[in-house]
């Protein structure tokens, strides 16, 4: 056992007391995660680019100093040796644990306050069911396969997920979390008025999350980092790639989070950002921040969805 662990997960207030950090300045985000201005080299413009995890995980977007634990962090900022930083925040009171909140969504441990816990037993893939709008969408079974995509469908329980697409939710270890229900009937707006496209995992933080980032860590597409992969929004886009033998990730959307900007440095060297036509002005927002850490590309291309993009019509992308 780590002696000095109540230390290392002191909660970012806390340590932000004790060393002096102006909290007022610091956002949150789901998931417990502050971002703000970097306190290690304390820049005079740039406002965003440090972010503190609920689990201890810390990292600045624009000097690149990074760790884990309220150690760390207090060595980086005092200049401090290991003995001074923990006698330093030896003693600070930890705050007492408050029992997290249960929930009945598809995921066992995401809760918003707390690191999120991968599923202890997975009992949504035994009631998978043929599905021919999946198999329309993502004609390889073989990427469906890899993916671990199927269609959910369990009569005897009344659930929001049932008839839908699943779309596993994993880390980069390939630990599952949970499932993101895709509603294959959207097309009826009448009978699926009440219905939302997708349903993500109550309490499950999805900034932390890139969906496709497994296979590609697993060797998917040859040793990782990959030389360049397309960051896209939609995972059946991530599939439509896959197909063709190029690496992609979704960040389940159009926007991208400090977190998820972390795990794509160990997924690739660069990216080329296509977000939806109709979210291509407000994801420019996020090229600053993908251009401090990786080599980025934001081209323009044919069509509304990158889903539809033919191989050449992909490969010309990164000419």
């Amino acid at each position: 056992m780590d002696q000095y662990e109540h230390i290392r997960s002191l909660p970012f207030p806390a340590l932000a007391s004790a060393l002096g950090i102006n909290l007022q300045r610091f956002k949150t985000r789901s998931g417990g995660e502050y971002y703000g201005p970097c306190p290690i080299h304390q820049p005079k413009n740039n406002t965003t680019s440090f972010s503190y995890a609920a689990a201890g995980k810390f990292h600045c977007f624009s000097c690149n100093a990074h760790g884990r634990g309220a150690i760390d962090l207090c060595k980086l900022v005092k200049n401090f040796g290991f003995k001074e930083a923990v006698e330093t925040l030896d003693h600070i009171e930890p705050p007492k644990q408050k029992e997290p909140p249960k929930s009945d969504s598809v995921s066992n441990g995401g809760q918003s306050d707390a690191e999120p816990k991968p599923l202890e037993k997975d009992t949504w893939r035994k009631f998978a069911v043929p599905c021919p709008w999946l198999e329309t969408r993502i004609p390889d079974a073989t990427v469906r396969e890899r993916y671990g995509v199927f269609c959910y469908n369990n009569p005897a329980r009344r659930s929001a997920y049932s008839g839908r697409v699943m779309l596993p939710v994993k880390d980069g270890e390939g630990s599952l979390y949970g499932y993101l229900g895709r509603n294959i009937a959207d097309n009826n707006p009448k009978e699926n008025a009440d219905s939302p496209k997708y349903l993500f995992p109550r309490n499950l933080p999805k900034h932390l999350f890139l969906f496709g980032a497994h296979e590609i860590l697993a060797g998917t597409f040859g040793p990782p980092p990959v030389r360049v992969a397309y960051l896209v929004e939609s995972p059946f886009c991530v599939m439509k790639f896959a197909s063709l033998q190029i690496p992609a990730v979704s960040p389940y959307g159009w926007s991208v989070s400090p977190e998820q900007i972390t795990l794509l440095i160990e997924v690739c060297r660069g990216v080329v950002y296509l977000p939806d036509k109709n979210k291509h002005a407000e994801a420019a927002d996020m090229l600053g921040k993908l251009a401090e850490a990786l080599w980025t590309r934001f081209p323009d291309y044919p069509g509304e969805d990158p889903e539809y993009l033919t191989l050449d019509q992909i490969h010309a992308l990164t000419k």
